[in-house]
């Protein structure tokens, strides 16, 4: 269920002057883990293909409030520039349930697709909610998911 093979979980440069100063980075082995859900990594209306391909994460502490946050980058491409698509964030706790979602919607105007999902609060410092996980992926109508989880299965070797 879980995603690509091709994970990046990388902390990225940020100035903490640049977060505000109710912000601590978090070591990069403090983060959950990120993974892009294998049937929503592509998107596709008409003749207009969208992949995603890696996605990293930073996370941060707000000190104020101990609320852990996540920033997500993601990359991929898009056969047609200038098509909006629909991208999503969700944390999950540890029986897969939605603890938090957040989603964005682009215009790419390159057929490289890359965008940051803005920070969004995942959990809180020392609650059970700190080992979340988060995925990402388009966000897909439901024939879309369907076709998407028809060609994961067919890759897989499984029947229909």
């Amino acid at each position: 269920m879980l995603g690509k093979q091709k994970v990046i979980l990388a902390a990225l440069g940020v100035s903490l002057a640049a977060c505000g100063g109710g912000l601590d980075k978090v070591k990069e082995n403090q983060c959950p883990p990120v993974n892009i859900l294998a049937t929503a990594d592509s998107w596709q209306q008409g003749n207009v293909v969208a992949q995603l391909e890696t996605v990293e994460l930073t996370c941060f502490l707000d000190t104020k409030t101990d609320a852990l946050q996540a920033e997500v980058q993601v990359r991929g491409n898009i056969s047609t520039p200038g098509q909006p698509v629909s991208l999503f964030a969700a944390a999950l706790n540890a029986q897969d349930e939605i603890v938090v979602r957040t989603q964005v919607k682009v215009t790419p105007s390159s057929p490289d697709l890359s965008l940051t999902i803005p920070k969004f609060a995942y959990g809180q410092k020392a609650a059970e909610s700190a080992r979340a996980r988060v995925v990402v992926g388009f966000v897909l109508s439901a024939e879309q998911l369907a076709a998407n989880r028809r060609a994961y299965a067919a890759h897989l070797g499984l029947p229909e």
